[in-house]
């Protein structure tokens, strides 16, 4: 699990430095890709929030929003919690953090 986490936080830095620069459509599919990795190894809430970034990025949103969802999702990948109150408290930041 400690490599699918350290691949997890490499995908989510290469979005990360990506934002600024990316295709939308790269980008939805680049943050897709960390989805599916992150639902394959149960691992709920850092899913949950790439579905979050997903949208935003859709929308065409490039800035703090999406910043701070990407932070949530390399803090979330960290702290290896795959509960679903981790997953509660994860959307919960997501709401305040990213107004």
């Amino acid at each position: 699990m400690i490599k699918i986490r350290a691949e997890l936080c490499e995908q989510i830095d290469g979005l990360t430095a990506a934002v600024a620069h990316g295709s939308i459509p790269g980008l939805c599919d680049k943050a897709s890709t960390v989805r599916h990795l992150a639902q394959q190894y149960q691992l709920g809430p850092v899913a949950d929030l790439a579905w979050k970034l997903e949208g935003r990025l859709a929308r065409g949103e490039r800035g703090p929003s999406v910043i701070n969802v990407l932070s949530l999702m390399r803090e979330a990948t960290e702290s290896g919690r795959t509960d679903a109150a981790a997953a509660s408290a994860w959307a919960a930041a997501a709401s305040v953090r990213v107004m």
